[in-house]
């Protein structure tokens, strides 16, 4: 009798990622995709209802953040395996996801290859899995990290400086008058900073800087 595929549940509130995933998944016989989720309060019920093997879950989504669900999901001594699938390729971001319980770290851009040996690995092994390209060594961290992040993303000082307003809640005339700039000239640099760090809302932002400690 031929073995049942492992279940796998995505979360991830970009549907083009979604979709893609999906259709590379249907290749892989031994793991079938049993539901899509774009944020933590579609997750629990899905979990509940499907009883998935592995979790593909996104660290940068909506409301919570993927690294706060991880740790709720251990918190309630759920054994699904989760497989963290990001852009975010830094070493801090890597450790963290280990002590919160990840049994593997993907990036977005990996291959369907590593994605396939990613949910092999977890599915049967013990021993964390580290995608194709995702830091490991204190050398490769210290060269991600501080100036040399910023330096990566090319953000100014000026926007750094906004950045820190805007985590903070500060509203764009509020900024504009600390800043002794017109707020127009704020709402220029908040739209360059969304492009650069490749978010579209101030939940995202604040998550991402929380990810990476740019503050």
């Amino acid at each position: 009798m031929k073995d049942q595929p492992q279940k796998i549940l995505i979360c991830e509130d970009h549907q083009i990622v979604i979709d893609g995933l999906c259709s590379i998944l249907l290749n892989f016989s031994n793991f079938q995709v049993v539901d899509t989720v774009n944020g933590f309060q579609q997750l629990y019920p899905s979990i509940e209802k499907h009883s998935p093997d592995i979790l593909l879950l996104d660290l940068n989504l909506p409301h919570k953040n993927g690294m706060e669900i991880l740790q709720e999901l251990r918190q309630r001594n759920n054994t699904i395996k989760v497989l963290i699938l990001t852009m975010y390729n830094k070493r801090t971001i890597v450790n963290k996801a280990i002590s919160n319980g990840a049994n593997g770290f993907l990036l977005k851009n990996c291959s369907s290859e590593d994605l396939y040996d990613a949910l092999k690995h977890v599915s049967s092994e013990s021993g964390f899995y580290y995608g194709e390209g995702v830091i490991k060594t204190k050398k490769d961290q210290d060269q991600k990290d501080g100036d040399g992040f910023y330096k990566q993303i090319q953000l100014t000082p000026r926007e750094k400086e906004i950045i820190k307003y805007l985590c903070d809640g500060d509203k764009v005339p509020n900024i504009a008058s600390a800043m002794h700039i017109s707020p127009l000239t704020v709402e220029t640099h908040k739209k360059n900073i969304y492009r650069k760090l490749g978010v579209d809302s101030s939940i995202k932002l604040v998550t991402f800087v929380h990810e990476n400690q740019l503050l």
